[in-house]
């Protein structure tokens, strides 16, 4: 086959196919160039099912020759020599931006220097002009994107649901309205505001209203510097945390990037301070010189290359440690080989005081930290006791009703429970035919565990979390979250479409970060099939006006968040029934007893003889261990009992 050039068209096409992946692509490049052209404001409309946006900025605009010119390929403001490619402080510098998207879609330009009286008006289709003419507009610039991928038809069916891709277009806008929180943002979608974040704003401010109510409690301020790398930013709260990485900004020089490792050395520096499985949130910015990294390594420009990495997530490791210990949070000791990543030696870090928002902290260098002594943690240990016990005698007096007998247990048994057989030659009883719903594949319960001739019986708890108790000869550890919530997710799902809705007195409200309302307003069907009436109620805020009659003790704020947080909102075999299981394991894990919470010898009891009846299997929803065994041969090899005389 003979070699030929391409057409010039295609090879946009081509090009394009790097840059423009799906619409948040484009709201990406052109909210990029609008923060390079100097903008206080940018406005994004959407519109036509997400194939149309429109973005306008009060930026410093464009003169006529200067708008036909970002039309061509590598036609750029930002680089004239080879050495501007390593001191680049812009966001956009190759010039393929506005071609690539002109390539694939039908454009209009309406630019205006402040300075000009007239602005000019371009009109390109499929990457030609069309039509170039003066017009009156406000200075700035406004590019309006209509038809996206409407002469490259199999792009179309790569791009997600519809859900999926404003989610996209929002978690871009937030990320770079966390880089620049002193310019204001405003989302609109067929007429409807999104998001809304005015000028002028104080980067803890912003953080804070895009977190909505993920983030509580105190915001760490991070300062720390070494060897030219210099970490600033937010760390919030470790009980804060979540179940993924969706919250963890990272920026170098003022630009959005990803990076495993340097995420990877702030999720160490929690260690400790936070639950296994459980992710920190933190807004973080790196600043090192511009020859020390290279931004021109991926065309979407989402990663970066830095001459020391291991200088940089050295950085962050001890910005994010100094705050946490400053703060008072005592952390878990590193075992061999679990040492901080690159930990600098005696005068190596020069950090600056940590300081918490409003509070001004001492200095504390790595040499200065130490680990809280054992007299402070037994003190710390009792006072926690000490208010716990409080707690428990306020609840004690609150379990009684107005007639004063006693209110059951939070947990008691849903189901009939297991009756004890009088005697060992009796025949087993008849037990619920409710089977264990398995946590995963092939998770299944030991069919002959349960069937024996004896009950299970409480011998007491370990720190109020784990429930020991003797079955016949076996010594079984059980948690008591787990199991509780095991058995509250059989309960919901044996009750699923019978629940009744109980009408909330007093609505719940709760906040909804910007890049999550899309995923709630998806899951609400689900959530009023299940009796949740959940309505906007001004603004991020959505308030919980009913629940299900069975949940109306639980913390529904809290329910709704973390289903918001773990739903994941990518294309499933069957998104339905996934939401619907989601939503039954969130609920039961909500309205389960907790950890830490003392149980009494009935409660206990009643627990066990639910799990029996229910033949309960040995893993919790969430896949975690629900019930631990030592047999007695376990204990008799560990007693060296096996052959013994």
């Amino acid at each position: 086959m003979k070699i030929q050039v391409l057409p010039q068209m295609l090879i946009n096409q081509i090009a394009a196919g790097e840059v423009v992946v799906n619409m948040a692509s484009v709201v990406k490049e052109l909210v990029e160039n609008s923060i390079d052209a100097g903008a206080t404001r940018i406005e994004v409309e959407l519109g036509n099912e997400l194939r149309d946006v429109s973005i306008a900025d009060d930026g410093v605009g464009m003169a006529r020759e200067d708008a036909e010119l970002c039309l061509q390929r590598h036609a750029t403001s930002k680089i004239r020599t080879p050495e501007d490619l390593f001191r680049l402080a812009t966001r956009g510098f190759r010039g393929e931006a506005v071609p690539s998207i002109a390539s694939v879609s039908r454009v209009e330009i309406r630019t205006r220097p402040a300075e000009d009286l007239a602005g000019t008006r371009l009109v390109v289709e499929g990457g030609t002009i069309e039509t170039i003419e003066s017009v009156g507009c406000p200075a700035g610039t406004r590019i309006s994107v209509r038809d996206l991928f409407f002469n490259t038809p199999a792009r179309l069916k790569f791009l997600k649901s519809s859900t999926s891709e404003m989610n996209a277009i929002l978690q871009t806008v937030v990320r770079q309205a966390l880089a620049v929180p002193a310019i204001g943002f405003r989302i609109v979608r067929d007429g409807e505001v999104r998001l809304d974040l005015p000028s002028g704003q104080s980067l803890a401010d912003r953080f804070l209203t895009l977190s909505g109510s993920r983030v509580s409690g105190t915001l760490l301020e991070l300062s720390f510097e070494r060897e030219g790398a210099a970490v600033s930013g937010l760390l919030a709260n470790p009980q804060s945390s979540r179940g993924d990485r969706r919250s963890q900004y990272l920026f170098v020089n003022g630009r959005p990037f990803g990076n495993k490792a340097i995420g990877s050395s702030i999720e160490q520096a929690c260690r400790g301070f936070i639950m296994t499985g459980r992710f920190p949130i933190f807004c973080v910015f790196i600043t090192v010189p511009p020859g020390d990294v290279d931004i021109n390594v991926h065309p979407t420009k989402e990663e970066v290359r830095f001459r020391n990495e291991r200088n940089v997530a050295g950085a962050c490791y001890h910005a994010a440690r100094v705050a946490l210990e400053a703060h008072g949070f005592v952390p878990e000791m590193h075992l061999d080989g679990d040492a901080p990543p690159s930990a600098p030696t005696t005068g190596e870090a020069t950090e600056q005081p940590p300081r918490i928002f409003g509070m001004e902290q001492a200095a504390l260098r790595p040499d200065s930290i130490r680990m809280s002594t054992p007299l402070d943690l037994v003190s710390r240990a009792f006072e926690r006791k000490r208010a716990r016990e409080a707690q428990e005698a306020q609840e004690g007096a609150r379990a009684f009703a107005p007639d004063g007998q006693p209110v059951a247990p939070a947990f008691a048994p849903a189901i009939d429970p297991y009756l004890p057989r009088e005697s060992p030659s009796s025949t087993p009883p008849q037990r619920r035919s409710l089977p264990p719903v398995a946590a995963g594949p092939g998770e299944k319960p030991d069919p002959e565990f349960w069937d024996k001739p004896f009950d299970p019986e409480p011998l007491g708890q370990i720190a109020e979390t784990y429930v020991v108790a003797r079955f016949g000869e076996d010594l079984l550890l059980v948690d008591q979250h787990a199991a509780h919530e095991r058995l509250r997710f059989l309960e919901l799902t044996a009750r699923q479409g019978q629940t009744a809705s109980q009408t909330l007195l007093v609505p719940v409200t709760f906040d909804v970060a910007a890049d999550r309302t899309e995923v709630l307003e998806a899951l609400l069907p689900e959530l009023a099939a299940m009796g949740f009436a959940v309505e906007p109620f001004g603004g991020a805020t959505w308030a919980a006006t009913a629940v299900p009659s069975d949940l109306a003790k639980a913390d529904v704020a809290a329910l709704l968040t973390d289903l918001l947080d773990e739903f994941e909102d990518a294309p499933r075999v069957n998104r339905v029934a996934d939401a619907r299981e989601r939503i039954l394991v969130r609920a039961a894990c909500h309205s389960s007893i907790r950890a830490g919470h003392r149980l009494s010898h009935e409660e206990m009891q009643a627990l066990l003889d639910q799990m029996r009846a229910c033949r309960l299997s040995f893993t919790c929803p969430h896949g975690r261990p629900t019930i631990i065994r030592l047999a007695k041969s376990e204990l008799d090899r560990r007693f060296g009992r096996l052959g013994a005389h």
